[in-house]
């Protein structure tokens, strides 16, 4: 009963889905009702079922838009979509034997610094030389452990992903990918975002840079080539449009940046 109760939800959520998004190709919304169908798909958008593929197309196809809230909200969309499909992280659990590799006494509580303790701080770090160096060497997120002494086992996350390939790549992943290895369709968005705050201030926006930061973690080096040149030429304008191209493209290698956290080595 249960079940056919949460494929029917389901069901009714895909037809929901399907519904609003054909209503942007039947050319009788105003601009002002497509932002507001937007805006739903948007609020309705979720990690716990597959989002249709329709839905991912329109809101890459309103990166260029003419109506710039239109455009705003797709970048948002886009980012939410980047972080659903990020591929997973792989755990491990250790003891603090198996990580420094000595045996070590973490029943004891001696607070401060310590010779087991050293080893996460910066001044004690040194960087790997290999790509198997580099995912095994364990990064805490939690600060608090080892100031005081340590858990019995140590579960963190390793520097290495599950990665997207041309072969693997789900349908709903490959949407974004070929756009975003479509140079043309970058050239024309890049100068949608130069334009957007032309009439007010240059401000640095939080949403898009989350949006390049989930395209470049989640395809790599893949969509660094389709952007190097367009960043050239970015970084180096000094026409009057100088201000919105340094934003834009302080906003893409900031994204590149962040995005990059899980890269390999060779990469």
């Amino acid at each position: 009963m249960r079940e056919e109760r949460n494929q029917a939800n389901i069901q009714s959520y895909n037809n929901l889905m399907e519904t609003l998004n054909s209503l942007f190709y039947n050319h009788l919304l105003t601009w002002r009702q497509q932002e507001m169908a937007m805006t739903f798909i948007f609020f309705l958008l979720q990690n716990r079922i597959p989002i249709p593929s329709s839905c991912i197309r329109t809101f890459v196809d309103f990166l260029i838009h003419d109506d710039i809230v239109l455009r705003k909200i797709a970048e948002k969309g886009i980012a939410t979509f980047c972080r659903i499909q990020k591929p997973p992280r792989i755990y491990l659990e250790k003891t603090l034997d198996e990580i420094l590799q000595r045996p070590v006494n973490v029943d004891q509580c001696h607070p401060g610094d310590r010779d087991d303790n050293l080893w996460i701080t910066i001044n004690d770090y040194k960087p790997p030389k290999t790509q198997n160096e580099w995912e095994e060497t364990c990064f805490l997120d939690k600060s608090f452990h080892g100031y005081y002494k340590w858990p019995k086992i140590i579960k963190y996350p390793m520097n290495k992903r599950e990665r997207y390939t041309k072969e693997n790549m789900p349908e709903d992943v490959a949407v974004l990918y070929e756009r975003f290895i479509d140079k043309s369709f970058i050239n024309k968005f890049i100068q949608f975002m130069i334009l957007d705050e032309e009439g007010g201030g240059i401000n640095f926006d939080f949403y898009r840079f989350r949006m390049f930061k989930g395209l470049f973690r989640n395809f790599g080096l893949a969509l660094v080539d389709s952007f190097m040149d367009d960043l050239y030429i970015l970084i180096r304008d000094k026409t009057k449009k100088q201000e919105g191209s340094h934003r834009v493209a302080a906003e893409i290698v900031a994204g590149m940046i962040r995005g990059s956290k899980h890269w390999t080595l060779d990469m």
